[in-house]
């Protein structure tokens, strides 16, 4: 058993941004709570310890883990800097594409990627797309989830295959990986509270469950009929503002 994000998390004393991932890197950050993690740590453990089926609970841990561990939605969007920009880029990559256009990346243009099986096309994108910064690990697997989720059924690539659709339930796809991810990462042990591979699935797929629903909430708004007039900056402060609106939701859990 495991999960994608393996690091032990950070820990109470760690900044609430740290500087590479901030989104507002000139606005100040406030002091944050002592044992900031100790609450949704808890929660979640009891969540995936028993048995992965009281929606309550994971309720609960999320909405302190928006609250209290990550500082509310101004202050825990900001965590997302690194990878919204990534996402930003990956969604001009792909409307260049969808356009017939190179995306626009170093190493990568049209000719390299067209007709080549998908897998490949999907490696290249990722690996050209992935910054180098701590967030890097987190941002590969979101990258080539969402891909892989978007050619799904496609044996080789073709640019003619990729729709505004697919662009947008893409970049759902991506926000929703980002965030289950950096949660995971938080969560430090918490998933190691199951007992059995069985248990810590349906924990697993009770929170990616609510992760995607409310990405989808909260994301597809900001993109359904509205693809093709938006560039990569756009999208990047689109899926900050969707972190936000997530965050406020999940807050109220606690209401």
């Amino acid at each position: 058993m495991g999960t994608s994000s393996s690091s032990s998390g950070p820990g109470s004393k760690s900044p609430l941004v740290p500087p590479w991932a901030d989104s507002e890197p000139n606005t100040p950050l406030p002091e944050s709570e002592w044992q900031r993690f100790r609450e949704f740590r808890t929660h979640l453990g009891k969540f995936v310890s028993g048995g992965g089926t009281d929606g309550e609970r994971l309720r609960t841990a999320l909405g302190s883990y928006a609250g209290k561990a990550t500082g509310g939605g101004t202050v825990g969007s900001r965590r997302f800097g690194a990878m919204a920009s990534a996402g930003g880029a990956l969604f001009d990559a792909m409307a260049a594409l969808r356009d017939g256009q190179d995306p626009g990346i170093p190493g990568v243009d049209l000719g390299t990627l067209e007709g080549r099986p998908t897998q490949v096309a999907i490696d290249l994108l990722v690996n050209a797309l992935v910054p180098p910064n701590g967030d890097g690990d987190r941002i590969r697997v979101a990258l080539n989830d969402a891909l892989s989720e978007a050619l799904e059924g496609q044996a080789d690539f073709d640019f003619n295959n990729i729709t505004d659709d697919i662009i947008a339930d893409m970049m759902i796809a991506y926000l929703a990986e980002c965030i289950y991810e950096q949660v995971v990462l938080d969560s430090n042990d918490a998933f190691a509270k199951a007992t059995d591979p069985a248990q810590y699935d349906r924990a697993e797929k009770a929170m990616r469950g609510l992760i995607r629903a409310a990405a989808d909430k909260h994301m597809a708004p900001l993109l359904t009929g509205n693809v093709r007039t938006l560039n990569g900056r756009m999208v990047r402060d689109a899926q900050l503002r969707a972190i936000k609106d997530i965050w406020a939701e999940w807050e109220a859990y606690e209401k």
